[in-house]
């Protein structure tokens, strides 16, 4: 079962949205940064993905997925940026260019896809036997 480390700005949203990942079969830890332990126990062993919510302080959200990618120990970690304003992640694309942008919308499917490089997505519903996670 593959870990997603959430990083969100508000407690009460950051509980939804975990809530909402478990229920697709995902560890979830994290919601609003804590501090440097966090950061050390983060390094010591990676989460498969980071999911930065940037609807709220977008300079903040990236300024932390710029950390992980500083980082040794997590600089492979895939970094999926949800929401935010277009104008404001431009930016962050051109900073972080190997990251993915997603609305909660779409976010299920992008998650897995994230988690799950090789997975290939032939088409969703009863008839395809497959499973599509959806929006968050």
């Amino acid at each position: 079962m593959s870990l997603i480390h959430l990083v969100h700005w508000n407690a009460a949203e950051a509980a939804e949205r975990i809530d909402r990942l478990r229920e697709l079969g995902y560890r979830v830890q994290g919601g609003v940064p804590s501090g440097p332990d966090e950061l050390r126990r983060l390094y010591q062993t990676p989460p498969d993905l980071f999911l930065v919510d940037l609807s709220r302080l977008p300079s903040q959200g990236r300024d932390v997925a710029i950390g992980f990618r500083r980082a040794k120990a997590t600089r492979r970690v895939p970094i999926l940026f949800i929401e935010g304003d277009p104008a404001k992640t431009e930016r962050i694309r051109r900073l972080l260019p190997d990251a993915v942008f997603a609305g909660w919308d779409e976010a299920g499917d992008t998650v897995r896809r994230a988690v799950h490089p090789v997975y290939k997505v032939t088409g969703a519903g009863p008839a395809s036997g497959t499973r599509s996670h959806g929006a968050l």
